[in-house]
């Protein structure tokens, strides 16, 4: 099942009343979810432990089938395995259908019930902030677990940017009721031409990209769902306010113990 030596939570004590779950990754112990997590689980008084697992390509078909047969009541799952696991679920939510992937799992009577939790956690991240007209670059599944869930943010203005058009506008007409009440528009977003933010107050890249960012207002929050050094570089330079891994770990340990307590 993985290496689980990495540090849980302060007491690094368990006992067979207590709810575990696992973060699955190839470097799990790198991310900060699982620390977020447990703290979680202590402000709260809760007997729940989250622990990282580091979980090789390879063995990850191994390792979800097993969940079934684990001690665990869930698992969250890092990018590189959220497509992967799908055809391995027993149940798989409204979400995970439209968006075509699942980035956490519970384990219930030797089932897995499969979930999505980023577009909650992102909704979330934005209503903290108070962005009201966002730019989000990019169409695919991503993108799609986001518009989902943007009425819940309190979003007034969308712009979907892509290079391809034809995208953008499958996206919103999919999920047109999902918008009901944001006005939206699309931007064609070119490889190396500039993206000009003056306008907007929020900005996340959805795909990977060397996107180059213009005009930046101060304090614009800037979210990069694929490669955190290209938008932090943008936010120093512009005294924007990045989201970094570790913010959005916090956001998203909260969404899953949403989902997985209420389970």
């Amino acid at each position: 099942m993985g290496n689980l030596s990495a540090p849980m939570n302060d007491d690094n004590l368990i006992n067979t009343e207590s709810k575990l779950f696992g973060y699955l990754a190839e470097y799990a112990q790198q991310n900060r979810f699982s620390v977020s997590l447990n703290r979680y689980f202590k402000e709260r008084e809760v007997n729940g432990m989250c622990i990282p697992m580091n979980i090789r390509p390879d063995d990850i078909y191994f390792t979800v089938v097993g969940l079934k047969e684990a001690k665990l009541n869930g698992v969250a799952l890092s990018s590189e395995y959220v497509v992967g696991v799908v055809e391995q679920l027993d149940y798989q939510s409204d979400e995970v259908k439209a968006c075509g992937f699942c980035d956490t799992i519970i384990v219930k009577d030797k089932e897995l019930y499969g979930e999505v939790t980023t577009g909650k956690a992102i909704s979330q991240v934005l209503k903290e902030q108070g962005v009201k007209k966002l730019a989000l670059l990019g169409s695919g599944k991503l993108a799609k677990s986001i518009v989902l869930h943007l009425k819940d943010s309190g979003i007034k203005e969308l712009v979907l940017m892509n290079d391809r058009i034809e995208s953008c506008m499958s996206l919103m007409q999919d999920f047109t009721s999902d918008l009901e009440g944001i006005s939206v528009d699309i931007d064609r977003a070119e490889n190396e031409v500039e993206i000009n933010l003056s306008s907007f107050d929020g900005f996340i890249s959805a795909i990977p990209t060397d996107v180059k960012l213009a005009k930046v207002n101060k304090d614009t929050v800037l979210i990069d769902m694929k490669s955190d050094s290209i938008l932090a570089d943008y936010a120093k330079m512009f005294d924007a306010n990045f989201i970094n891994n570790e913010k959005y770990a916090k956001v998203l340990a909260q969404t899953n113990y949403n989902i997985w307590m209420d389970k």
